[in-house]
């Protein structure tokens, strides 16, 4: 990185920042599967024995650097994403130096259209932040709950309910949301909605297949429940759901947690994709914010193994790397394209940062 040099650096910078606001699409839905690169596509078509409904949206590769790496943290690839604007990593909604950007939810609410916010990570992570807030470093967490409470969005779902201080929750209330904290009472809310459904990331898929009580609701369950919500609105709407946990599993050497978090990412793709097949005017647009773990698959083990020993696994770290014959390159993230697809190909960023343009701003 060092040899890039300032000038190089202020050129990725310019290319990614000359971008206006037109209009988007009447509803647009961005679903973004956190540090997931192509092998772990492999492995969860392997654990499903079928195609993955992302099979049927991917058409291209996205590149992900970040201003100041080649190697981008969360912060900096959802600001990217969100604002159409390379910027340092932990930087959220700011520009490297320290313009507040626009994002593209806040563009969508500007136009009259709803928005809905939606992660398996605590609802002020990188990835959910960099459309919602606009903070100098992500680990600012009351600051982005108070300006993601602040921000007039219609639906936020996720988990982070530690960061909800008494003065925060009581600001959520007089912005007139309703707190919702298990699956009960999300299906019951109505209204503008936030969702807090864990003290800090939400519960992994993998223990829940184990049988540890949860009475939080499934990515799957909280993208039916958002489109529920957002679909009145006559002027349309933006969502942006995130499967958080891929990351978290990759970051950890944990096959087993990363594939059931993707596959149900990949249940939630296939909602959208159906529903959006029903909703002409809907733009689809799904991608990673970057690899995580630099996943390698070995041939000292058959699929099949591999994907016994996945399904076998009933608690997160009961599946290591060497009993699933897989190598991990490193404990953080690679600097590797990443999948790009959607229901129209002609939207076809080259970049993170040009997803904004993309999509008609």
């Amino acid at each position: 990185m060092k040899r890039m040099g300032k000038v190089a650096l202020a050129a990725v910078w310019v290319f990614c920042s000359a971008w206006g606001f037109g209009a988007l699409p009447q509803r647009t839905i961005v679903m973004i599967s956190d540090g997931t690169g192509v092998a772990s596509l492999t492995v969860a078509r392997q654990v499903k024995g079928a195609p993955l409904a992302l099979d049927r949206a991917i058409y291209g590769l996205i590149e992900t650097r970040s201003a100041n790496s080649s190697v981008t943290d969360s912060a900096a690839a959802a600001t990217a994403l969100a604002c159409g604007v390379r910027t340092n990593n932990g930087m959220v909604g700011m520009a490297p130096d320290g313009t507040r950007l626009r994002s593209i939810a806040e563009v969508a609410k500007a136009e009259g259209k709803s928005v809905g916010i939606v992660t398996t990570d605590a609802i002020t992570g990188a990835t959910p932040a960099g459309f919602s807030a606009h903070v100098k470093h992500r680990s600012q967490t009351g600051l982005i709950l108070s300006q993601q409470i602040a921000s007039g969005f219609d639906l936020f779902l996720g988990g982070g309910r530690q960061a909800l201080t008494e003065p925060l929750r009581a600001a959520l209330v007089a912005a007139g949301y309703s707190l919702v904290e298990d699956a009960a009472a999300l299906r019951a809310a109505s209204g503008k909605i936030f969702g807090l459904f864990a003290p800090g990331v939400m519960t992994a898929m993998v223990e829940r297949r184990g049988g540890a009580p949860c009475s939080e609701p499934t990515l799957p369950e909280m993208t039916a429940r958002a489109l529920e919500v957002l679909e009145g609105n006559p002027k349309g709407f933006f969502l942006m759901i995130e499967g958080a946990q891929v990351d978290k599993g990759n970051h950890a050497h944990d096959l087993a947690w990363a594939t059931h978090e993707l596959l149900a990412f990949d249940e939630a793709v296939a909602q959208v994709l159906d529903w959006a097949a029903q909703h002409p005017g809907t733009v689809v647009v799904i991608t990673a914010d970057h690899e995580t773990g630099g996943l390698v698959l070995l041939p000292e083990a058959h699929e099949g193994a591999r994907a016994q020993a996945i399904l076998g696994a009933t608690a997160k770290g009961a599946c290591p790397p060497a009993k699933c014959a897989v190598k991990y390159a490193t404990g953080d993230h690679s600097g590797v394209d990443v999948f790009l697809g959607g229901n129209d190909p002609s939207r076809r960023p080259l970049r993170n940062c040009e997803l904004p343009a993309a999509l008609g701003l």
